[in-house]
């Protein structure tokens, strides 16, 4: 909004200044002001402002991953919930794990198959 009126705000051209600076000869064509600065508590409360602003558009962002993810993964365990393969692949992602922790023994299969060879 400060940029938006800039130029009404920055024209300090005025009869006044033109009468007093005539009597020295001087003409003034344009007289503006170049640069605007605020007091630091002024730049601190615009500086938290935006960080706010930037900070809140990324939580939002990470709201809305969390949920497509969760989503996803509901509907992969719905479609996973009753399929054998998947049942006998978490069986043995199981027994792997145990095996990974000490020495064990697992027999899969029937004993007769074993003792056949």
């Amino acid at each position: 909004m400060l940029n938006e009126k800039r130029n009404e705000l920055t024209d300090f051209k005025t009869e006044e200044m033109v009468k007093e600076i005539l009597e020295f000869g001087i003409t003034v064509e344009q007289a503006q002001l170049r640069d605007l600065t605020f007091p630091k508590s002024i730049q601190d409360l615009f500086a938290k402002h935006l960080e706010a602003k930037i900070r809140a558009k990324s939580e939002l962002e990470n709201a809305r991953t969390a949920v497509a993810t969760a989503r996803a993964l509901k509907n992969a365990s719905e479609l996973m919930k009753d399929d054998d393969n998947i049942k006998f692949f978490q069986i043995i992602e199981t027994i792997t794990k145990i095996a990974e922790k000490g020495k064990h023994t697992f027999m899969i299969g029937e004993i007769n198959q074993l003792t056949k060879k």
